[in-house]
């Protein structure tokens, strides 16, 4: 987790960790981590080191990827 706890959005454009990540797509850390290890859920992620990061743009892509239907999957379609 980390150790300064930070107001992030999926708006900003920043490298947040594993319990920030999770946080930001309301999912338990345990599922992220077993995500990557497994390849179930393909979210890009960063190594530095021993750390894992991840870019908060991909998780937006990630999230937006997951949306099924109404009117916002006929616009991705159409390049709105």
């Amino acid at each position: 987790m980390s150790a300064i706890p930070r107001n992030i959005s999926l708006d900003d454009n920043i490298i947040v960790d594993t319990a920030e990540a999770a946080t930001l797509i309301c999912t338990p850390e345990k599922s992220l981590i077993k995500w990557r290890s497994t390849g179930e859920h393909n979210i890009p992620f960063i190594k530095i080191g021993r750390n894992v990061r991840y870019r908060t743009k991909d998780l937006r892509e990630w999230i937006e990827a997951r949306v099924q239907g109404g009117e916002h999957k006929a616009a991705l379609r159409e390049g709105a």
